[in-house]
C-alpha cells in the first residue's frame, strides 16, 4: 500500500486534507490524502500513471453513497464535492468504456488492463 499527498497550489493549509484509498484493479490500494479542491483528473492520472496508462479515456474512478448507489467521479470536479459519504472516502479504479472495436487499442497494457496490471 502506497501513501501519497496530492497537494493543489491554491491551498496550503494541512487542516482542509481528508484521507481516500483507491482500490486499484489487482485490488491493491493507493492510500492518499487529498485537499479540498483536488479535481477528479488530478486523481485518475495520478492512477494511471501508476499503470503507465496513456490510454485513460477508457477508465475512471468509481465511488458508492450511503445508499449504495454507484457513481463515476467526475474528473472535472473536485473530489470531496462529488463524495456523498464519511470520510476517509474508499473509491475503485475501473474500466469505464469498452471499445466497439478491440483493435483500435494502441497499447496492449490497455487492452487486458486486469490480466496485465498485476
Amino acid at each position: 500500500m502506497k501513501m501519497l499527498r496530492f497537494r493543489s497550489p491554491s491551498v496550503s493549509s494541512l487542516a482542509q486534507e481528508v484521507q481516500c484509498t483507491v482500490r486499484l484493479l489487482d485490488d491493491s490500494e493507493i492510500s492518499c490524502s487529498i485537499q479540498r479542491d483536488t479535481k477528479g483528473q488530478f486523481l485518475l492520472d495520478h492512477v494511471c500513471n501508476q499503470y503507465s496508462l496513456l490510454e485513460k479515456d477508457y477508465f475512471g474512478i468509481r465511488y458508492v453513497d450511503p445508499e449504495k448507489q454507484r457513481h463515476w467521479l467526475d474528473p472535472s470536479k473536485p473530489v470531496m464535492k462529488q463524495m456523498k459519504c464519511q470520510q476517509p472516502y474508499t473509491m475503485c479504479f475501473r474500466v469505464k468504456f469498452y471499445p466497439q472495436e478491440p483493435i483500435k487499442i494502441k497499447e496492449e497494457l490497455t487492452s487486458e488492463p486486469s490480466e496485465q496490471i498485476v
